[in-house]
């Protein structure tokens, strides 16, 4: 997902650079509730729901909801990324690319030399 508003891409940078988020985003390799990523991570409950918002805005974190057998429903965060690309175009603003969690490595080498080829 390429991020070409400059609100979008300064939500991205601001959601990198806070210790919390990167912290919260290295253990969402699989689905967690907040209260578990709460504890994983030894933040407070409110501040992480806070971060998981900053990151889902910045295209970081996906919800995922589940329904279970007795009708309640739960809500865990996974990173929703494999890394992202950051550039400057022609005109010295930052184009960046978010990529996403299912892209192969085949895709992101892809991806990468079409990026060089743009530049060359």
């Amino acid at each position: 997902m390429a991020h070409n508003d400059a609100s979008e891409t300064q939500a991205l940078f601001d959601a990198l650079a806070d210790p919390d988020c990167r912290d919260i985003l290295r253990v969402l390799d699989e689905p967690l509730p907040a209260k578990e990523v709460a504890s994983i991570c030894d933040l407070p409950q409110t501040s992480t729901y806070r971060k998981l918002e900053q990151l889902s805005e910045a295209d970081l974190v996906a919800e995922e909801t589940e329904v279970r057998a007795d009708g309640h429903h739960a809500t865990a965060y996974v990173r929703d990324c494999d890394g992202v690309f950051v550039g400057i175009d022609g005109d010295g603003a930052f184009d960046v690319d978010v990529l996403p969690a299912e892209e192969r490595p085949s895709d992101r080498l892809a991806h990468l030399w079409s990026r060089v080829s743009e530049e060359l």
